[in-house]
């Protein structure tokens, strides 16, 4: 059980440092977050968002080519892409907009 608890962990922290990138706030819940081969799917709430609560939201893993030109090769910091996106007005639509995200990863 530990195990999963640090692998939750961990997710969410990678989910974090995703959604900073896109300028998302730092106080947005995160409901959900599955990797599905190179690209992490993450779903947050946020309650204080003037166009929609809900949003689900797709980020490529950086890899090494996703550095910046004006570092040393392997120096520099790792940038996340943000793919797409789905947002929603209730919770309901959640596992929808998560289940399209998971497809559109899988072709990513």
């Amino acid at each position: 059980m530990a195990r999963t608890a640090r692998i939750a962990q961990l997710r969410e922290s990678i989910a974090r440092r995703a959604l900073a990138a896109t300028g998302a706030p730092a106080d947005a819940r995160i409901i959900d977050v599955q990797r599905a081969g190179t690209v992490f799917v993450v779903a947050t709430e946020d309650p204080a968002s003037r166009w929609a609560r809900y949003a689900v939201e797709t980020f490529r893993i950086p890899t090494a080519d996703d550095t910046d030109r004006d570092y040393e090769p392997g120096e520099a910091p790792k940038i996340w892409c943000a793919l797409a996106g789905w947002v929603g007005d209730g919770m309901a639509e959640v596992p929808g907009m998560f289940a399209k995200a998971v497809a559109y990863a899988r072709t990513a």
